[in-house]
């Protein structure tokens, strides 16, 4: 039997590294391209859903 974690914060995509933290694998990006990039290259790989927090943040989360 598989246990899955639903509504889990898979990653932080973020260009602000003063305002981050926690438990979740926190990405650093350098600009705006860069952290639509990563982010949706980690929704797939993640099996996750991206959303944007604010112009310099992103999270994966399952949902």
């Amino acid at each position: 039997m598989s246990t899955m974690l639903k509504k889990q914060i898979l990653a932080v995509i973020t260009q602000d590294t003063e305002t981050v933290g926690g438990g979740a694998p926190i990405f650093m990006v350098g600009d705006a391209e860069e952290l639509e990039r990563t982010s949706f290259l980690l929704e797939r790989i993640l099996d996750g859903m991206a959303h944007q927090i604010n112009s310099r943040t992103m999270v994966i989360v399952r949902h």
